[in-house]
């Protein structure tokens, strides 16, 4: 479960704890280790709790002895001053109660933290949040019944980013639409005439003042008739979007008079996002939440450049930037080498490549080059020097059965090249990644915590 968390939300750490008393408080079992588990603060330990972890409460029913005896033990492990949320919640049996709690902690960037006398109230305002609240209703489940979730981490995110979504609507709307998200899926995946859906939705009240529709159905469409929504999202566009009700689409609108509402973006193939503005709140590809570390932004990206690439200074990371988006949005995957021994390297892989004269790559120019299968070889500046390369190395355990050939190639052909490489991969269906991966919290290179991060145990 901590694992699972860590995939949406890498800047925090998660201990996971379950504690079942009885009507009297008494302990009958307990996740923590070592014992005893449940350790009763003192007042030097209430002191230094309210000034280092704040109560957030997901349940109606509180227990303060429990929660003290909790938070006293989070004490005995000398948590580090700082931003620190104990998220938790209760339920009663018939033969005894059950407390699950996650103590997450982040980097304290905002200095002393005001004390905490009463939990605060859980608000779901990011999909780790939502995430957070599935898995504690997950883990409070009896073991002997049949739980929608089951073991599976896949089933436990989309769980989350349907709360997510419903929580978004009714923000946006007013109204929690419990369809939302699997109309969203079946509209990134179906085609329209060989047309993968691209796109913005708008969640908006109807007859909100600062919605002025450039067109208004007479008869606005219901998200069930999903036939009838995938042609009007092939009329919509990224200037011309699609305005929704929380029930109803009724018509369209200009995108640039609202951009900092809530809103959907289908990317094609599969992919979909859920934005306020330019902001990003979560992305779906083929039904599944894409975890955090595999989002592409701008700061991340810059960040592996920097760290394999140092002799790039800040014009050339803007422009590799730029390079980047251009190739996330071509419609087939490709890979891109970056390494100041293009040149080199175009000559060397010759027999297994097309050598060309250095190219600037623009929009027009990738497009055309990634036409074919292989890697484009382009120097520090953003030059090709080949296209349609085939990547060689030696077979190493940066290599993972459950990826691609290109994301295998290109970890091989990393981890035994003599030049600073770094080579950006977007796959078939859409992901993104750049080989070597960079651990999410820090700047210490880890291809193996990375391949643990995206496997399917909880």
């Amino acid at each position: 479960m901590r694992g699972l968390l860590a995939k949406f939300n890498p800047d925090c750490e998660v201990t996971f704890v379950v504690v079942i008393h009885d009507r009297g408080n008494a302990l009958i079992a307990s996740s923590m280790d070592p014992r005893p588990a449940f350790v009763t603060p003192n007042r030097n330990q209430q002191a230094n709790r309210q000034s280092n972890i704040t109560l957030v409460s997901c349940e109606n029913e509180r227990n303060p002895i429990v929660e003290d005896a909790i938070l006293g033990y989070f004490n005995h492990l000398q948590i580090t001053p700082g931003a620190a949320d104990f998220v938790f919640k209760s339920t009663r049996t018939e033969i005894d109660h059950r407390t699950v709690g996650f103590l997450i902690t982040r980097p304290d960037k905002s200095g002393a933290r005001a004390a905490a006398t009463e939990p605060e109230p859980f608000v779901i305002r990011q999909l780790f949040d939502a995430l957070v609240y599935v898995s504690l209703q997950y883990c409070l489940s009896p073991r002997q019944s049949e739980t929608f979730f089951g073991l599976a981490p896949d089933l436990l995110s989309r769980a989350a980013s349907q709360l997510f979504l419903q929580k978004i609507s009714q923000e946006a709307t007013g109204r929690m639409n419990y369809g939302l998200y699997e109309l969203c899926c079946d509209l990134a995946a179906a085609q329209y005439e060989g047309r993968a859906g691209a796109g913005y939705i708008i969640l908006a009240r109807r007859g909100s003042k600062d919605i002025k529709p450039s067109i208004e159905f007479r008869r606005p469409v219901h998200l069930s008739h999903n036939t009838g929504v995938r042609k009007l999202i092939e009329m919509a566009s990224q200037q011309f979007a699609l305005l929704f009700d929380g029930d109803y689409f009724y018509g369209f609108v200009d995108f640039d008079q609202i951009r900092d509402r809530h809103h959907i973006l289908f990317k094609g193939r599969g992919i979909w996002t859920m934005q306020r503005g330019e902001q990003l709140l979560a992305m779906v590809s083929y039904g599944t939440p894409v975890e955090a570390d595999r989002i592409l932004t701008k700061d991340v990206f810059q960040a592996h450049v920097r760290k394999c690439l140092p002799m790039v200074d800040h014009d050339g990371l803007e422009k590799l930037w730029n390079i980047a988006m251009i190739a996330a949005e071509q419609p087939v995957g490709t890979n891109i080498l970056f390494t100041p021994g293009a040149k080199q390297e175009a000559k060397r892989l010759a027999s297994q490549c097309i050598p060309i004269r250095p190219v600037a790559l623009t929009a027009d120019v990738t497009t055309q080059l990634t036409a074919i299968d292989g890697t484009l070889i382009a120097d520090a500046n953003g030059n090709v020097h080949a296209v349609g390369a085939i990547m060689d190395g030696s077979s190493t355990h940066s290599g993972t059965w459950q990826r691609g050939g290109r994301y295998n190639s290109a970890a091989n052909y990393v981890t035994s090249s003599p030049h600073p490489s770094m080579i950006f991969i977007v796959s078939q269906d859409g992901y993104v990644d750049i080989v070597p991966p960079m651990n999410p919290k820090g700047d210490k290179w880890s291809m193996k915590r990375y391949l643990k991060l995206n496997s399917t145990a909880i």
